[in-house]
């Protein structure tokens, strides 16, 4: 795992060398009429609905807009570097935006609000909270402490369990082994449920489910998919205990030397693109569940008395959170409010 992990940052830095290869020569026919070209970062797949947006919303209206004036060129599957590697690039202004997770909560403790358990009731109203004044909040919180431009929310998706054993009821999460990704409320989460964690990376997530390494996971039923879990692990709980998001990040610089005309530009096509991504991925759910049944997997939907045994297990972990942020209470409560 090791190699491939150098080979992949030997890979990024390969492509980062040639897109700054291109930056020069953009540079050189400034005064020309080749339009400037704008790198966009995606750290998720060709395939998401995301990405999609981007390539069918964003650079379309950016481009139709400015009259030409910007090329819009797209590297997704993370092509330029993880979520950590890509949001360090885009603050440090070597690439000019980049759509990728909440990789920054430690350094902004609101951008961890998307991963509180069970703090959206459903999709729809995950999306009327990322899309309106709590999710201006946010993006603002993030605005203050770095040298970026927040243009919108996206859907990264709703998590759900799976397992190789039976996973049907809260009841049967003890004992099983859950890797988790390395961020200590995803972790106390599986704990709280009383699963046992392994922490690791996504790409080392099939083998080891495949090896019985670990007996389950979790991630959006997005990401089960296109990453073919359905052939190792059969049994979905459709928990959705985090609807997680998206950004779609700008650095400063690069934004504060847009004029006026070209933000209004960017700020349109972002509105757009992130209706559009939402749209994408609320047509998508029942797709994916449907494929993961084809393939011989299980999908079991919480009863509503489940759903609220799930919810009180996590009761622990918002008093930590209550007492960590004094902030987090009161969003919390107006997150719930939102109908």
């Amino acid at each position: 795992m090791k190699k491939r992990t150098f080979l992949k940052s030997l890979l990024a830095s390969a492509v980062m060398l040639s897109i700054t290869a291109c930056d020069d020569n953009s540079t050189s026919s400034s005064n020309s009429s080749q339009p400037k070209v704008v790198k966009i970062s995606s750290v998720v797949a060709a395939t998401h609905p995301s990405t999609i947006a981007l390539k069918e919303v964003f650079k379309p209206m950016v481009e139709s807009k400015t009259n030409g004036k910007y090329q819009i060129d797209i590297y997704d599957s993370g092509q330029l570097g993880d979520e950590k590697q890509s949001f360090d690039y885009t603050r440090q202004d070597i690439i000019d935006m980049s759509v990728l997770g909440t990789v920054m909560w430690s350094e902004v403790p609101r951008m961890s609000v998307p991963d509180f358990p069970f703090v959206f009731r459903d999709v729809p109203h995950a999306r009327k909270v990322y899309q309106g004044e709590v999710g201006a909040e946010i993006a603002k919180s993030f605005e203050d402490s770095q040298p970026i431009k927040f243009l919108a929310w996206m859907p990264n998706g709703a998590r759900v369990f799976s397992s190789s054993k039976p996973l049907t009821s809260p009841d049967q999460f003890k004992g099983q082994k859950m890797r988790m990704p390395n961020n200590p409320i995803h972790v106390k989460v599986a704990e709280l449920l009383g699963a046992n964690v392994a922490i690791m990376g996504l790409g080392e997530v099939f083998t080891a489910l495949e090896q019985g390494v670990v007996d389950g996971q979790d991630n959006p039923l997005s990401t089960f998919v296109q990453q073919g879990f359905y052939s190792v692990n059969k049994n979905i709980y459709e928990t959705n205990h985090m609807i997680s998001s998206l950004e779609l990040l700008a650095n400063s610089n690069f934004w504060n030397a847009l004029s006026e005309e070209d933000k209004a530009a960017f700020n349109e096509a972002a509105k757009a693109t992130s209706d559009k991504s939402w749209d994408l991925y609320q047509a998508s759910i029942e797709a994916d569940k449907k494929l993961v049944q084809e393939k011989g997997g299980t999908v079991t939907v919480p009863t509503e008395a489940d759903k609220q045994a799930l919810v009180e297990k996590m009761q622990p972990l918002y008093d930590d959170l209550y007492k960590k942020y004094d902030w987090a209470k009161a969003l919390v409560e107006k997150i719930r409010s939102i109908q």
